[in-house]
This record gives structure tokens, sequence and C-alpha cells, in this order.
């Protein structure tokens, strides 16, 4: 019955749209004939399954029930779109603000009805059962078993074991029929790896009296009232202006406790109501890791706007069941989403393309999107220790389509705080809501990490330039860095766990007001900002309407008084891992807070009152770009070898092309950066091709990342890519490796290699060559870090090298071993967060086939050099007097008890092994790469 109404209602859309608006109907794609041909979805395997422990293959007979293939825009459309959603915020256009209906969304930029009958009538042919079709028509649900769909799309679905979790992934590239190339753009079901809630949680002891102020400390939590008298919320709830009449659509991947709800709103004063619950796909059932972040989500959304309605969306994936089905049914104007996955997460193909092409349908329905900006500061790939996996941002966020809310914390308040709080709680003016804080209290950036455990400590506020996506005409202004990217956040407010958290119910936690048993729940990480800044939006859409993308608005309104707090103090830069990525020399690595806007808080956090007055009035920037539309991709090259480099100068090629169906010659300008630095001036093309000689002088010894970003030009979108290395590894993206020549200093060598091992032997020797620079001697020490993590055999002859004159070898030996302890795989050194499994850049493969898609670009962290620095130094071999970290079975416990340790072969796959040379503040690493074979 769906189907039926499905095709009625899009009938009757398309004849709308078309009289209304002139637009040719939705072109047929599918024009040949399925045959047995084929066609790879490239890059669609989760990099969580790459390294995870395979067990086997899944049954034949098991249930995949979230299965759907997304259609991707033809080249035409999507340069409609880009162009259509800018309009729709450009107050002199005739297509300002004239949102579309999924419906009409389908007939202009969907697939078209016969070829979604071709792709339906292939699904049914194997075996499946078809679900659901889009409103939009841009994806297909439908369920099946394993064997049906290892059949139909020439994959392998194996059962694997990840961070003490059981999963079922795809482990092959899947496949469809050619005669869906360029339609099909992934498929979402073939495994089931999830993104994680961003939320930080504590459980808090009161003392003698239940406050909000704990006596006795200088610790405080925020109620909603706190929000309203920090913020300037307070006259606008006195006025009726509440986000009545306005819905917020929350994301989740668990049922909800709505009793919880009920008690905060209570225990905070608010109006009495219960969030209406919306499942998608199968019931999750409460679970035990997502209960907190929903939670938090529907309360503090509701506490920013407490006349909102809330509607929580959920299923058994929040992007692939709530944000998809949030956005194609077109539930809400405003939808706040608190999970994230760092961009080098997400593969490139399987999943960037898709949910961006998602977020921009939401924007052209009029959607506003608000992401949490992470809580891993500057290394949002990085979850707990020192950082080790070097500058990353979080997806959604960095969308151009989303808003990216960072975090700030209280500063003001740190050696007085009764000039802010009061010892007790207080009835906050005429509103019967309940604070105990003063006023409004200087903020700086959210950073409760340290110098001896990183982010084990606690979080900071995620922030950066994305490695994916170009800056976005609307973001522009003082404080805005010229880097060619999108930079991230867009706004902050208070996201501190420690100093100060918010208080939320969940799972039994308000039995007695904001209290169970003595204790409090106190919350934080940007997990607060998204929804709260969400309800901030419901107080302009009360009389603004929808707003669709706000990024022109939100930048437009910080050339206007007041309306920002400004954050000028502190950074969200987290201690790293000598050696790690951007972290040659140790220390911090982050960004830090300036005038206006910055990579750490944004444009500030909110003065709430002044953000919605002004808001009508403020002129959005952004909205007299003449740039095109059509996709775009830039390749940057280099002569030679990248790394130990001593020469003056190093030749630069760029190439960009046509990344759709157009045939035409990208023209315009590109501009180089080094470390996301804008170098020389801009170079224009010839032929879609420039080359650049880049100045090796000034830049420090070590690795710097090189990067080029297209000006766009009338027909075609700007894009970025960063240097790839011009070897055997064709498209793995790599930093240089510079040589100082001005003072002493060395190189390692072979940059790269290659090496074939069968699991549980050792493999080939590798010799590596230090040589010296400008007179340089001394001791290097060798370290060696696989990119899992796993405790891999090896072995250095020499270790350290001591360079007296001239160059001194080191022979690297590898064993493809596995040392587990108590039956845990055992990691080396600090404690290293691959989240969720992502991979390193040098994983990635052949990069050939990454080139950027418009405004995206391969992910940063496969383009940066080696993963891991000085870890543990290594046992000796007794035949060979030299280093090794191969353990054997000890402790009586045979790897299963007692301390015991033991070695088992290897599985096989690829592991990339990062060597890194130090001495003193001097670090060169090389990668090797290992393929384990059975």
């Amino acid at each position: 019955m769906r189907s039926r109404l499905f095709s009625l209602a899009l009938s009757f859309a398309a004849l709308t749209v078309f009289a209304s608006s002139g637009q040719a109907a939705v072109q047929n794609r599918i024009v040949s004939n399925v045959t047995s041909s084929r066609t790879s979805l490239e890059h669609s395997v989760p990099l969580r399954a790459k390294s995870a422990n395979d067990l086997g293959a899944a049954p034949s007979d098991q249930a995949l029930t979230n299965l759907s293939l997304r259609f991707s825009m033809s080249a035409a459309q999507k340069a409609d779109l880009d162009q259509l959603v800018e309009e729709q915020q450009e107050p002199n256009s005739p297509e300002y603000h004239q949102w579309l209906t999924p419906e009409q969304f389908g007939a202009r930029f969907g697939l078209s009805a016969a070829d979604m009958a071709k792709v339906s009538a292939w699904l049914s042919s194997q075996g499946f059962t078809i679900t659901g079709k889009a409103r939009s028509s841009t994806f297909i649900t439908f369920t099946g078993t394993v064997a049906q769909a290892e059949k139909a799309f020439g994959t392998s679905i194996h059962r694997l074991s990840y961070n003490g979790e059981e999963h079922i992934s795809n482990m092959t590239d899947p496949t469809v029929p050619a005669a869906f190339a360029g339609v099909v753009s992934s498929i979402t079901g073939l495994h089931d790896f999830k993104a994680k809630p961003r939320v930080r949680t504590s459980r808090v002891a009161l003392n003698s009296k239940y406050t909000y102020t704990s006596t006795g400390t200088t610790s405080h939590y925020i109620a909603p009232g706190d929000l309203y008298t920090i913020y300037n919320e307070n006259s606008l709830l006195s006025n009726g202006t509440n986000g009545k009449g306005v819905t917020i659509a929350v994301m989740g991947q668990t049922s909800l406790i709505t009793s919880e709800i009920a008690a905060f709103r209570s225990a905070a004063g608010l109006p009495a109501s219960v969030p209406t619950l919306q499942l998608y796909g199968s019931n999750p059932g409460v679970v035990a890791g997502d209960i907190d972040e929903s939670s938090l989500d529907v309360e503090w959304a509701g506490a920013a706007a407490p006349g909102a309605t809330i509607l929580f969306v959920y299923g058994p994936d929040v992007f692939n069941n709530s944000l998809t089905q949030a956005i194609d049914l077109n539930l809400a104007p405003i939808i706040t989403i608190s999970y994230g996955l760092c961009e080098t997460m997400v593969n490139t193909n399987y999943n960037i393309n898709t949910f961006n092409q998602l977020l921009e349908q939401a924007n052209a329905e009029g959607i506003t999107v608000v992401s949490a900006a992470g809580d891993s500061g500057a290394t949002d790939c990085d979850t707990s220790g020192l950082a080790s996996e070097g500058l990353a941002v979080d997806f959604p966020g960095s969308s151009p389509y989303v808003v990216s809310a960072g975090g700030t914390m209280f500063s003001g308040d740190a050696n007085s705080p009764s000039t802010y709080w009061n010892s007790s709680n207080t009835t906050n003016g005429t509103n019967q809501y309940t604070s105990s804080v003063k006023s409004y209290i200087p903020e700086s950036v959210w950073n409760e990490t340290d110098s001896s455990t990183g982010l084990t400590a606690g979080g900071a506020g995620g922030g950066g330039a994305s490695a994916y996506f170009a800056k976005p005409a609307w973001q522009t202004g003082t404080g805005v860095p010229n880097d060619g990217s999108r930079d991230v956040p867009d706004i902050s407010m208070n996201a501190a766990a420690i100093h100060d958290g918010y208080i939320v119910c969940s799972q039994s936690d308000c039995t007695s007001g904001f209290a169970a048993n003595n204790n409090i729940d106190v919350f934080g990480g940007t997990s607060v900002a998204a929804p709260t800044f969400a309800g901030i939006l419901a107080l302009v859409e009360q009389t603004q309407g929808k707003l669709g993308n706000v990024g022109g608005k939100l930048y437009g309104l910080a050339s206007m008084a007041n309306v920002y707090n400004d954050i000028t103090s502190g950074n969200n830069s987290v201690y790293c891992i000598q050696g790690s990525p951007n972290c040659a020399n140790g220390g911090p690595i982050g960004f830090n807070a300036g005038v206006g806007y910055d990579q750490a808080t944004g444009l500030g956090s909110i003065n709430i009152g002044n953000f919605v007055a002004d808001w009508a009035s403020a002129v959005p920037t952004g909205t007299t770009s003449t740039i095109g539309t059509t996709l775009s991709t830039t390749t940057l090259t280099a002569s030679g070898s990248l790394c130990g480099l001593t020469a003056a100068t190093l030749p630069l090629s760029v190439t960009v092309a046509s990344g759709g169906s157009s045939t035409a010659t990208p023209s315009g300008t590109v501009q180089f950066y080094v470390d996301s630095k804008a170098v020389g001036s801009p170079v224009p093309l010839a032929n879609g091709t420039a080359t650049y000689t880049l100045s090796l002088a000034g830049l420090t010894s070590g690795r710097h990342n090189v990067s080029v970003v297209y000006s766009g030009d009338a027909t075609f979108a700007g894009s970025k890519g960063s240097l790839l290395a011009n070897s055997t590894n064709t498209g793995i993206v790599s930093p240089i490796d510079v040589v100082s020549t001005t003072s002493p200093d060395f190189s390692i060598t072979p940059c790269t290699a290659t090496t074939n091992v069968v699991s549980g032997a050792a493999a080939s020797a590798i010799v590596l060559t230090i040589t010296p620079s400008d007179g340089f001697t001394g001791s290097v020490n060798l370290s060696a870090n696989s990119d899992t993590g796993d405790l891999l055999g090896y072995a250095f002859s020499v270790k350290p090298v001591v360079i007296s004159s001239g160059s001194a070898t080191s022979s690297f030996v590898l064993t493809a071993t596995v040392t587990t302890t108590n039956g845990k795989l055992k990691k080396l050194g600090p404690p290293i967060n691959h989240q969720s499994g992502k991979a390193p850049w040098y994983a990635a493969g052949s990069g050939a086939t990454l080139a950027c898609f418009v405004l995206i670009l391969v992910p940063r962290k496969r383009k940066l050099g080696a993963l891991l620095a000085v870890l543990l130094s290594v046992a000796a071999i007794g035949a060979i007097g030299c280093s090794s970290n191969t353990a054997t079975a000890s402790g009586g416990g045979g790897g299963t008890g007692g301390g015991g340790t033991t070695t088992s072969p290897a599985s096989p796959g690829t592991y990339n092994i990062t060597v890194t040379a130090t001495s003193g503040n001097l670090v060169h690493s090389v990668v090797l790469t290992y393929n384990v074979q059975q």
C-alpha cells in the first residue's frame, strides 16, 4: 500500500512542480538492460571491519532487516540542487525560503519512476522483500538473508569481534549490475557497525543537602534555570518566546524512558510534557550505551525551548534509520544529532557522499541540522589517552549543510565562585525556573584534558579544518582561517563535564527532584551544545518559520554587537605521542581561541536574547557566489621522493577535472597550502592543469602536509586535494618529510616498503638507513607500531643507531604473530584509540578512485605520515643480540588466566608498521607494509 501511495503522490507532486517551476522531468538514467555484467561500489568495507577479529562466515540464514540502496544524483541534478539551496538563502531570489516537500525533491532530484521500477524488479528477482521507497525517490529499503545479500551483491559477510562486541560486516566491496553504475551510490545494512554517542557522564554524590550548588565545594551543576540566566533567555521566556509551535526532532538509536523526561521537567519547573516517540526499523529496546545520550538530548533541547514539541526519532541505527527517515519524511524543521564519527573513519564512497547528499536534501526542505563537534578536542579520532591519530574533525558536523556545535567552559568563577553563584537555589525572577547562578559567567575553550593522561582525564571541544569539505561561501569573517577548508565548530555552548556539567535524568536517576539516593547525574560534552542550540533555533523559528541552512545567517550575525560571547582564551589542544601525525615534537596539538571566529569555539557562545532579536535584520554572508556547481576533482602529485628532502624546492603538479558527466575543462585558479597555511599566490589553470615549485626554505625538520584548493569557475564547484605519493603506492596520500640543511639533522629511508610474509613466520629483513645531514652526530632511537595496535613481533638489528660519521643501518625484521594477555589482545605502548577501527591514511588502498567529489577530498587521516611514535622499547633477541617484543606463554595461564600471555599467528591481511626515528626534537618516520598470508 505504501508503494502505491508513494507512486501516486510522486506523480501528483511532479506535475505540480513542473507546472509551476518549469523544471524538466527527471530523466531516466538506467538505459541498458540488467545483465550479468557488474560494477563495484568501491571503498564500501567499513574501516572497523578491517581491524576487527574475523570469526568466520556469518550464518547464511541470518536475517538482514536494515538494507537499502541509496541513489546518487546525476551531475545536472547535483548542480541544480546546489544552486537551489544557495538561492533559498538569498533574500532577493524568487526561491528565497521556497522549501520543497520530499515529493517535490524526488521529482526534481530523485530517481525516475521507471528507474525505480527497474531497481525494484531486480531486487525482487534476487529474493529480497521490498519494504519501502523514499518519498524523495532517493533510496529503497528491503530485507533478505546473508546468503541472498552475498549472492546478489557479490560480497562475503563475516562475523567479527571488535572491542569486545560481536558484529557482522561485508568484507569485500559489494557489486551491483553494471546497468546501475552511476545510479546506486551505496548499500546500507550489510554491516551493523554504528556511530557512538558523544556524551560524557558522571554520577556526583551530593553533600547533606541537595542543591544545584554543591555545598562546601566550588562545583556547580547546570539546571535549565541556570542556562536562562547565563545566556540571557529569561526575557524571551517571560514574553512567551519559548519555541511553541515548533518541533525539534532528536535522533537516537535506543528506545526512551519517557518517565525520566517527565521527572526532569518537573524538577526543573518546566511545563509538563513528554516527547513523541517515532520508531523506524526494528525496535532496539533500551540500549545501555545510548540511553544517557538520548535522555540528555531530549531533556536539554526541551529545556532550551520549553514550549517546543520534542519528537524522538529512533531505530537500530541513528544514521541509516533515524536521520534518514527524519529527513525523507520531513518530520521536523530542526534536527539535532549528537552522534558522529571522525571524518577519516567514514569511508569516502560509503558514507560521506551518501549522507552529505541527505543533509543537503534536508536544507532544500527547510530543515536545519545541528550536530555535536566532538569531545576529543582537535584530535577527533582519539577517545582516550594521549592523542595518536593527529588532527581531525567530526562528521556530520563538518558538512557544509550542518551547524557544528562546539564547547566552552566557565572560567570566570574559578577563583571567586560567590561572584557568580548563590550558595543555594533560588527562583529565577518572575519565572518558576529554579537556579543558583547570578549572571553570565566568562567562558574559555572547553578543555579538561591533561598532559599525562590526555583525553582520559576529560574531554575538549572539537574543532579544526575538514579534510573532506572545501570552505562554503558563507563561512567568512574576522578570524576565519584562509585554509580553503570547511572549519568547525560554528558556534559553542558550555560543554564541560567537570566544571560545570549539566544535570540530566536517565535510568531512574531522578526519584527525588534531580536526585536519587543522594546522587545526581552530571553530563557534559558537545552532546549538550547541539540540542541546546537546536532549542535556541526553535525560539527563532517560532516567529520566522523554517530556516534551512543557517550558515550564512550565523556568520552574518557576527557583525552585530553582543550576539555572540566571543571566547578569546583557552584552546582545544590535546597532548600527543611524539612522532604521531601533526606531533613531531610531542606536546599539545590543537587550536587557540582568538578574536572573532576560531577553530576552538567558532563564533562563540550565544547571547540568546540578542540572537533571537537580531535574527531578522542580519544580512546572510555568502549569498552572492558566482561559483558553478558541477562536480570537480583535484589531484596533487610531486616528482620524486617525499621523504628525506634536502633540496631547496619540490616541483608539484595539479590536475583539476570534471567529477561528473560534464565534458568541459575546469578553469580558474588553484591555491597551495602547507600545514593549512596558504603559500604563494593563486596559480591559474591551463587546460585543467597547473605546476608549482614549492619552496622548502623555512620549513622545519619533519613532516608537513601539502594540499591544494581549486577555486571553482562559472561551471565547476571548488574542490580540494592533498599530495599523492608518486611511487608504487600510487594514490596513497602522504606528507613530505623535510630534513634541515641549516642545522644538524638526519633522514631515514626507504620512505615506504611492501613485503609479503606468511602468518606466524618472519618476514625478510628491511634495511633502514639513517643518513646524517649538516654534521649530525649522536644516537637515533628506533620504535615501531602497528596501525591496528597489535603486538606484532619485531626486532631491530641495531637499536639505537649511533651516528659518528657517515650513514648507518639497522635491519628491521617482523614476525607475523600477535600477543594476547588473558585472552585479550595486547597493545603496544600508551593507550591507542583507533576510534571504531578507523584505518590510518596509508591503509586507504588505491587512491586513484578516491578523487574528490564536489567539495570532497580523500580523508586527511589517510594523507598523513606515520601513525605513532616512541613507544615501548623492545626486548633482546638472543641469536643476534638485538631487540624484540615477541612474547611467549608465561604465568601458568596459557593466555587464559593468571596474567599469562600467548602468541599466535597473525590473521591474514595488510598491516602497516610505522618505524619512527627520534633524536631529541628531531623526528622522522617511514611506513612499512606487510601483507600477511596464510
